[in-house]
């Protein structure tokens, strides 16, 4: 089925008066102790936009990489951010005069856009499928080279506040090997994390959107997700070459490459720029063209939700420090009413005691008849899986009744939520339990850990 309606009429109407998007320049600007980078996009007739990011307490002793380097990572920093401008009008021609692409960058680009923008592209009813819907070129078709020189053995794990990243990190320090933190204008649960595991001195990052955006969205210009753990790759591999580290070892799981739904025919992926596919696609493109001696992997990457929640509850000294909810960052707690919320708390509970579940949540959210329409979502009930990173529908499915054995194996009456899942979800045949039993023992081999970091997995894993 095609989109059609209000919305594709809009969309025309705006790819028709912004027939061009321009990524026109960008600019490395240090300023004391800091290093400022500027982008600047132009969509003509009557939009700029121009976006800051600025790397804080650079190290006295830093390596010294040719400036040329320096600016291919940050152009391609530039390129990834520009998707957030982009959105505002999905113009047809997208021009980037800020530096040089091959062919071969150009088409691994134009895969990234049509793949990371997926739930965007739902979202407004965009046909993104259409052979003419966007084409990337460039002034310039050079090669860029790859940094070749030799980068220091130690990892760099970029800290949002969530449990799955607490996990590596502590994991990290407990085998004594050689970390730092990436903390991306932090909250009070990264920085937390961060010093929960012995980082004293993480590489703290600051991104400002340009004011205008938010002008447009409220005007009624397009909006909607785009692949934020895209922009957070390239703008590591900028602090691998900056902060001296070989490895962003980032915390995305195995859960991530189940998709949400299906639109024009296409898989629509929430947590695309998270899934094993990007991550090995950004591996091979960061060692081609960016840092030839680095690397890009996910440590937690042959885990499930529930698997990382299994093990994770070997780290108490944790269980305060991190917050995974996205709507209450400011205030720095759970809603205890969103499906990012629920997802956390049914792959944490089968494993803690009651105390623990309320240090790391404050509140039994099974209490509250409210959370039963998002377990429905999380189990596959609803029209689509919701479009947040949470667990697949055979995880969730196999955590109720992980949960739901818990209580019962305690004594404990059934909470609200679990008397439902027991009554509309888990069938009763023994199929939950199965489930269970798979998710629990799964040992996923796809994936492109080194050796040493698989080691310390398995062994963390089966501690």
């Amino acid at each position: 089925m095609q989109p059609e309606g209000r919305a594709s009429r809009e969309v025309e109407g705006l790819r028709a008066r912004y027939p061009v998007f321009y990524y026109e320049s960008f600019a490395i600007e240090p300023t004391g102790s800091s290093l400022r980078l500027r982008f600047d996009y132009r969509v003509p007739p009557d939009l700029n936009f121009t976006t800051y990011t600025v790397l804080e307490d650079l190290p006295d002793n830093r390596q010294q990489i040719p400036a040329p380097a320096v600016e291919n990572l940050v152009f391609n920093l530039g390129l990834i951010e520009s998707f957030s401008y982009w959105k505002a009008t999905c113009s047809p021609s997208i021009v980037i005069n800020a530096g040089a692409l091959d062919d071969e960058q150009l088409a691994w680009w134009q895969d990234l856009l049509l793949h990371g923008m997926r739930e965007f592209f739902y979202v407004n009813k965009i046909d993104f499928t259409r052979e003419d819907f966007v084409k990337l070129s460039v002034r310039d078709s050079r090669m860029a080279r790859a940094y070749e020189q030799p980068l220091s053995n130690r990892s760099l794990i970029p800290i949002g506040g969530g449990r799955d990243s607490a996990f590596t990190a502590r994991a990290f320090q407990q085998a004594a090997k050689p970390f730092g933190c990436l903390l991306l204008n932090p909250i009070p649960a990264a920085r937390r994390i961060a010093s929960a595991a012995g980082c004293d001195q993480p590489v703290v990052v600051h991104r400002t959107l340009d004011a205008r955006l938010l002008e447009l969205n409220q005007a009624g210009y397009l909006n909607g997700h785009t692949p934020f753990s895209a922009m957070l790759a390239f703008l590591s591999a900028i602090c691998l070459a900056v902060y001296d580290y070989s490895n962003t070892v980032i915390a995305n799981e195995r859960s991530s490459d189940e998709g949400n739904t299906v639109f024009l025919g296409k898989k629509i992926n929430h947590q695309y720029s998270k899934s094993f596919a990007f991550e090995e696609k950004f591996d091979q493109y960061l060692q081609k063209y960016l840092l030839k001696n680095a690397r890009y992997f996910s440590f937690v990457r042959p885990l499930y939700e529930l698997q990382i929640g299994q093990a994770f509850a070997r780290y108490p000294e944790m269980f305060s420090a991190f917050r995974s909810c996205n709507r209450n960052q400011k205030s720095d707690s759970w809603c205890g009413a969103c499906p990012k919320c629920l997802s956390v708390f049914i792959t944490s509970y089968p494993f803690v005691s009651d105390g623990d579940l309320i240090r790391m949540f404050g509140s039994d959210f099974f209490q509250s008849e409210s959370s039963l329409p998002i377990i429905r979502q999380l189990a596959g009930l609803d029209e689509h899986k919701p479009f947040e990173c949470v667990t697949t529908f055979d995880e969730a499915i196999a955590s109720l009744h992980l949960c739901v054995e818990k209580c019962d194996r305690e004594g404990k009456r059934l909470p609200v939520a679990l008397q439902y899942a027991r009554k509309s979800i888990l069938s009763g045949d023994g199929r939950a339990a199965e489930i269970a039993a798979r998710v629990l023992s799964n040992d996923d081999s796809r994936h492109r850990i080194p050796a040493e970091f698989e080691k310390l997995l398995r062994a963390t894993v089966r501690e």
